[in-house]
């Protein structure tokens, strides 16, 4: 919050509970007189209860993003539904939950009798990424003696209200949305690896085809040419296919003799010619 005139450098509001019901209650509900400067800066008049605002927008309306150590504090009217049964609503579908059992407030000025009653509430909507964001510490004073303590009847219709976040849960909430939001992260980047490795591993099998192109014919990485009982003078075969391993065709027999003369004697010399041609071109891609 801004710096306020009449307010010390440094200072920071923080009343006890007692300060809160005996003194600034106490001097607007029964003595009826305002609350004078500074306090009157930092206790404004806000409606909590039945309010349309969300509890972030009234945070920011009054300056809650500003403060440093502090919270806001609202002098709030009661909503009442019955005697007993308040209006608790706040907000589009929120509503202040109370959160534990009420504490008895004592009296500053030594009497036995507690002056007031001090009741912890959150802020609850399911159907708000706020849900629980917000506390709500609400004060009230007694007009005298009580029969029962017990009793949640009010004894006058305006309460003073602190309002604070809940560190934790917003901090538990911004933690899930950051864990999310680096789980998409992580996702997105494995599948942009496995998009690179998957072009990479095509690439590396395209090579790997080119390159044993020159010594098998090949369907889905598999062999589809037999090359058992192959007549290497049967010129259909070099036609039908062009790409083969001249080597494994022949076994342990070399090129040079199993394309000779002597051991091809019903092949005429222009296949001969062919032949020896056809295998340099082979034996150049092994």
């Amino acid at each position: 919050m801004a710096h306020h005139q009449n307010v010390p450098l440094g200072f920071r509001f923080h009343p006890t509970d007692r300060e809160i019901v005996g003194s600034f209650l106490h001097t607007l509900l029964v003595d009826r007189n305002p609350l004078m400067p500074p306090y009157s800066n930092f206790i404004r008049a806000c409606n909590l209860f039945g309010n349309k605002l969300e509890p972030s927008e009234i945070w920011n309306k009054y300056g809650g993003p500003q403060l440093v150590d502090q919270d806001l504090y609202f002098l709030s009217g009661l909503k009442k539904l019955t005697p007993k049964r308040m209006d608790r609503s706040i907000g589009h579908g929120g509503t202040w939950s109370e959160t534990e059992s009420f504490k008895l407030i004592e009296d500053d000025n030594g009497n036995p009798n507690p002056s007031g009653r001090k009741r912890k509430f959150r802020y609850e909507n399911k159907g708000s990424e706020e849900h629980t964001w917000w506390l709500l510490d609400e004060y009230s004073l007694f007009v005298g003696p009580k029969n029962d303590y017990n009793d949640r009847s009010y004894n006058f219709d305006f309460v003073i209200c602190r309002m604070r976040k809940n560190d934790r849960a917003s901090s538990k909430e911004i933690n899930l949305k950051r864990s999310s939001q680096d789980q998409v992260q992580k996702k997105r980047s494995t599948n942009k690896k496995m998009k690179k490795d998957h072009q990479m591993g095509s690439s590396a099998e395209s090579s790997s085809h080119v390159e044993q192109g020159c010594s098998s014919s090949l369907t889905g990485g598999e062999l589809v040419v037999s090359y058992d009982d192959v007549d290497p003078t049967d010129l259909t075969f070099f036609e039908d296919n062009p790409i083969f391993n001249i080597e494994q065709i022949l076994g342990e027999t070399k090129v040079e003799d199993a394309c000779s003369p002597s051991n091809s004697e019903n092949v005429d010399s222009s296949y001969l010619n062919w032949t020896e041609s056809y295998m340099k071109e082979l034996m150049a891609c092994i």
